[in-house]
């Protein structure tokens, strides 16, 4: 047996620590802890949040709550329907600040056919 064969033919990977910190695990977490932050300092209504590496989704209980995700950050509305319902989407982001890079967020709420929904939110899809 020679010595080339007993030595692995290649070195273990090395990150660098950048490269570590952006890791999918970590941008899930920082994506997360992001939006987090907001909604403990605006009281903005986050029933289930979802955190993943390219954007935070929020499910909200109810359309009415809405109206305050738009006023805070302001975004597009989007309504996609189906047959007795419609899935109501405000797409939208954190800025990006000194310490993290500007975050994806969706805001999702559904509707039954024949729902109120409120002016503001209406109008907001047509704008």
């Amino acid at each position: 047996m020679n010595a080339s064969s007993q030595t692995p033919s290649t070195a273990p990977t090395v990150l660098p620590l950048a490269e570590a910190l952006a890791s999918p695990f970590a941008r899930t977490r920082d994506n997360g802890d992001a939006v987090q932050v907001l909604i403990d300092r605006t009281g903005l209504p986050a029933p289930t949040l979802v955190a993943q590496p390219d954007m935070v989704h929020v499910m909200l209980a109810d359309i009415d709550d809405m109206a305050p995700w738009l006023a805070e950050l302001g975004g597009r509305l989007v309504v996609d329907g189906a047959p007795g319902c419609q899935a109501w989407t405000l797409v939208t982001e954190l800025e990006r600040t000194r310490r993290r890079a500007a975050v994806a967020v969706q805001v999702h709420a559904l509707t039954v056919s024949g729902q109120d929904v409120l002016p503001a939110l209406r109008s907001a899809v047509a704008a």
